[in-house]
């Protein structure tokens, strides 16, 4: 079998030639404008370090070569791409860098798996003919990651965009604040009426974190992100075509705002530290002016240094905040965050208030009707994340040493987060952004814990946002997946070994202080 049918996601079009396979010779380059440069770069270094060549970047194309032009009448949107590739060389075009990204994610998975590997000895590096059109379902492809719960650093955050984009997931919404935590910086603004104390955010609740007594270990991890090193996650993430989304949590799940500023309480003292996992018990107060001036101040710092157009506002599991307290605090903080010239994103019980023009709703659970009369009646564009099919951070099984077990329909593997379709609920395609992933960390303490949980489950999301539902097949995709074990072995990721899947190659066990039921292999390549 060739590696055209290993692809994930599963392409648009793909059409084998017939013709003879290409060979990346010792005196191949790579061809690419001035403007393809950047991309063609990444390409060269991935090829460079797997395959040992040198792979000069020039801008005259010869035989052999791998050539990367931007074509502006390309068809298909600005993350389309064709893919030709023929016993005298490589062309991929596309009408967008963004184009051309995608598609060096499919030709890196047309190259044998050793690519993503050190070890070139005694490897040929052969391509098949074939002819490529490809073009996403969504546009918006995402993870969410919550570093509120547990921190993870700025290089954790670029290792897992690193992965996520070989499947051409494209947008990362980092969850940073919550009741256990505050992970971002908030400066001292120059007038500050109330005098809150901002300061305190970051220097209170930067020191939180969750507590479950069957993580391991039990604590999760402490720390925040400056503003420089907000930009700099983002700056890392537009390299590789993925946009960050902030979310700062309101009204509800701000327990560490409550405890880093007095003023948000009714009584003017300030909350404890918390690290349950409990949630929808804190709620800020409808009736305090505080509350509005420290919404528009943390929401206008975030936007300003916020690169793409979406600003998250939370809104979700607010128990215990009155229903019209909680409509009329939703409706101030949808109005700050468009004043800032950033579209709104809130989980789908902020469609409780009346939402502008080029609001978004992320569905995760519960009622679907609020979501469908905004996407109908204001042009709301909807987010599909349900728990039971998008939520990352749910058990595989009852013996998982970590994860969450809330979602009804659990546990839940790989084809329980294939097996759908977004466009549901009455919803049609053009109504939905895209597709997200959530990973919530309450039992999350590293980045080797948190892959375990993401794939082969992130993998499914990816296929479910990227490929129309005709080229899409389960039983297909299981052998796919197989096949990607080890791409993914050979790149040092850990994924859960599904015992329906026949791996390629096998994961490494991230959890040194819980024997597996059947103990696996530590990082064996299998041919």
């Amino acid at each position: 079998m060739n590696t055209t049918d290993n692809l994930i996601p599963r392409p648009s079009h793909v059409a084998l030639l017939g013709g003879p396979a290409f060979t990346l010779e010792a005196t191949a380059r790579i061809t690419a404008s001035d403007a393809a440069a950047p991309v063609a770069e990444q390409l060269a270094s991935l090829l460079r370090r797997g395959t040992s060549l040198e792979l000069p970047m020039v801008q005259d194309s010869s035989p052999g070569d791998i050539v990367l032009e931007l074509e502006e009448t390309l068809d298909g949107g600005q993350e389309a791409y064709t893919l030709n590739v023929t016993d005298t060389g490589i062309r991929l075009t596309a009408s967008t860098p963004s184009g051309l990204f995608n598609g060096i994610q499919t030709l890196r998975q047309l190259f044998p798996a050793a690519v993503e590997g050190t070890d070139s000895s005694e490897q040929t590096w052969v391509i098949p003919a074939v002819d490529i059109v490809d073009a996403p379902r969504f546009a918006y492809r995402g993870l969410m990651l919550d570093v509120a719960r547990s921190f993870f650093t700025v290089e954790e955050v670029k290792e897992q965009i690193d992965v996520m984009t070989q499947f051409k997931l494209n947008a990362l919404h980092l969850h940073l604040t919550d009741d256990q935590a505050w992970r971002i910086e908030i400066h001292e603004p120059a007038n500050n009426p109330s005098g809150l104390p901002y300061a305190n955010l970051t220097a209170i609740g930067g020191q939180g974190a969750v507590e479950v007594p069957t993580a391991m270990p039990a604590r999760g991890r402490e720390g925040f992100y400056t503003q420089q090193d907000f930009l700099d996650i983002q700056a890392y993430a537009a390299s590789k075509n993925v946009l960050v989304i902030p979310e700062i949590d309101l009204p509800g799940h701000v327990n560490a705002a409550l405890a880093a500023i007095p003023q948000l309480n009714p009584d003017g003292q300030a909350k404890p530290m918390s690290t349950t996992a409990e949630v929808g018990w804190s709620t800020l107060t409808a009736g305090l002016p505080a509350t509005y001036e420290f919404a528009r101040e943390v929401l206008g710092q975030i936007a300003a240094i916020t690169v793409g157009p979406y600003l998250h506002i939370g809104g979700d599991e607010a128990k215990v905040t009155e229903h019209d307290h909680y409509v009329a605090m939703v409706r101030q903080f949808v109005q700050i965050g468009a004043e800032t010239g950033k579209a709104v994103v809130g989980w789908n019980e902020f469609a409780a208030a009346e939402l502008p023009g080029g609001a978004v709703i992320q569905y995760w659970h519960g009622d679907f009707g609020p979501v469908m009369r905004q996407a109908e009646n204001n042009a709301a564009m909807v987010l599909m994340s349900p728990a039971n099919k998008t939520y990352l951070d749910q058990k595989y099984g009852s013996d998982s040493p970590i994860g969450l077990e809330w979602v009804e329909g659990g546990p839940f593997d790989w084809a329980d987060y294939y097996n759908w379709d977004p466009a549901q609920g009455g919803l049609k395609d053009h109504q939905i952004l895209g597709v997200e992933g959530a990973l919530w960390s309450e039992t999350v303490r590293d980045n080797q814990q948190a892959q375990w949980l993401l794939y082969p489950r992130a993998v499914s999301l990816a296929e479910v946002a990227w490929s129309g539902q005709e080229v899409r097949n389960a039983g297909d995709f299981r052998r796919r997946l197989g096949a990607l074990g080890e791409r993914l072995a050979r790149q040092g990721v850990t994924f859960q070994e599904a015992p329906d899947v026949e791996w390629s190659a096998s994961s490494i066990w991230p959890f040194p202080d819980a024997a597996p039921s059947s103990p696996p292999k530590y990082g064996t390549i299998e041919a």
